[in-house]
């Protein structure tokens, strides 16, 4: 596996809530000037979500599908229910509930506000970020990691912004 320390090290800090310190689209272009070709579609595929399919041959990537996909079908789960619908056709992937993630999906639909529950969803979602960082220090597994988490501060960029009603409504539809 190889190692980037030079590209990591130049990448500043993310803390979840603040400005982006770049585009997403400047982070991409950064990777392509320094990571090998193989490395650079990896990167170029990582997406914070929805997935159809959770198999991914990075083992970083593919726990990441793992918890978000879970996540989304017990918020599935609960909106279902308090609707009074049948989730089915809503759900992803297997159709067994996740008792992990099951709490966290319980406290969001439980928020005062659809932007609360998206905050406290994406606070969950990085804390998962985070811990699948853990080994992860001048190699891809970092650099995916990094790019999750840009992706949710663009996301919040987007959602603080004019039309950010439209991207929570969007976020809303089961």
């Amino acid at each position: 596996m190889r190692e980037y320390y030079y590209l990591i090290a130049s990448l500043p800090m993310l803390e979840f809530g603040m400005k982006m310190p770049f585009s997403y689209s400047d982070f991409l272009i950064q990777c392509r000037e320094q990571l090998s070709p193989t490395d650079i579609g990896i990167i170029e595929r990582i997406t914070i979500g929805p997935f159809e399919t959770i198999e991914d041959p990075l083992s970083t990537f593919q726990e990441w599908k793992r918890f978000d996909r879970a996540l989304r079908n017990e918020i599935v789960r609960y909106r279902a229910a308090r609707k009074a619908k049948d989730p089915i056709q809503y759900l992803r992937g297997e159709n067994y509930p996740d008792p992990f993630v099951s709490g966290f999906a319980h406290l969001a639909v439980n928020q005062d506000s659809p932007i609360e529950a998206e905050l406290y969803l994406d606070r969950v979602r990085w804390e998962k970020i985070e811990e699948l960082e853990s080994g992860h220090y001048f190699d891809i597994g970092y650099l995916v990691t990094y790019a999750l988490r840009l992706q949710i501060l663009e996301r919040w960029d987007r959602i603080n912004s004019d039309s950010g009603t439209e991207i929570l409504q969007a976020a809303l539809i089961m």
